[in-house]
């Protein structure tokens, strides 16, 4: 079972300004336990440096492409710095692995590791043709004495988990079948229920969240061809279109980051009590990747 969002991957040509934009400018922290600084932990798998930046119970991982012919090195050079896969937490592994290949995944990287491995970590990965146009990467601490250790948590100014990763696909049919027939998440069926979901008519979608954890999923289906989301999905195909960080105090955090430097898009929205407030920063200012700010009202 996927009991949360374990990380967002993205990947950087510039160790130093992913440093500068997520620590220094955002205001996050390396889990240096795992990643020490200045250069993080090596993984030869794909010859990365990684750096763990933990967001709520979830985290930003930072990979660093160091060969050019790896295979995320060929994604930079394909797509450019930003978001390249999303890691879902699973509490058995080959349960949960076994799930999505009777589904018909293509699991590119079997589980590693053994179900009966004192502590450290069990990963596998499934395609992005199984998965709407992301690498999924499924993720298992393994534990030590019988306790599976309990993940850090971060936050960054008033920004203090990840409240969505957000998913841009054609159809409400597709992100149906994938996030709740295949993963087993559940519909936030109050916010967005069936069969409309929620729309929203600032970017003409409609939207379905995914509950993991503490997080979400949201899916975005275009209702026209014009709309920036529409443009996305025409350009790139279905895929992770954003992430968005919730904020305790979206005023606060909006004024630091335009002191930063990066770019806002539009305001902040007003909301009528029981609603949202909610901006988004360009991704050029977040190598990358559209970042949305949320808080509840």
């Amino acid at each position: 079972m996927f009991t949360r969002l374990h990380h967002l991957g993205l990947v950087v040509g510039d160790l130093e300004a992913a440093k500068s934009l997520w620590l220094d400018t955002y205001g996050f922290s390396v889990d240096e336990e795992r990643s020490p600084l200045p250069d993080g932990r090596n993984v030869q798998l794909d010859n990365v440096n990684i750096l763990d930046i933990p967001v709520g119970e979830s985290e930003l991982e930072i990979n660093m492409a160091n060969d050019p012919n790896s295979g995320t090195g060929k994604f930079l050079e394909r797509r450019g710095a930003g978001p390249h896969h999303i890691c879902l937490y699973s509490d058995d592994m080959d349960a949960d692995v076994k799930r999505l290949i009777d589904a018909g995944q293509q699991i590119v990287v079997s589980p590693t590791g053994s179900a009966d491995q004192e502590g450290g970590s069990r990963v596998a990965f499934a395609h992005p043709k199984s998965n709407l146009g992301f690498l999924l990467e499924i993720w298992q601490n393994m534990p030590v004495n019988g306790i599976v250790p309990e993940p850090p948590r971060g936050k960054g100014g008033s920004l203090t988990y990840v409240h969505h990763v957000g998913v841009v696909c054609n159809n409400f049919e597709e992100a149906l079948a994938l996030f709740r027939d295949t993963y087993g998440l559940k519909i936030d069926d109050v916010k967005t229920p069936l069969p409309d979901g929620r729309f929203a008519e600032s970017d003409n979608v409609k939207i379905l969240e995914f509950l993991v954890g503490e997080s979400r999923i949201e899916v975005s289906v275009p209702q026209d061809e014009i709309s920036g989301t529409a443009k996305f999905l025409a350009n790139r195909g279905s895929g992770i279109h954003h992430v968005c960080f919730y904020s305790e105090d979206i005023e606060s955090d909006v004024a630091r980051l335009n002191t930063a430097g990066l770019v806002q898009i539009g305001e902040v929205t007003g909301a009528d009590e029981g609603g949202s407030r909610v901006t988004f920063y360009h991704p050029k200012s977040n190598m990358g990747i559209l970042v949305e700010l949320w808080q509840d009202v």
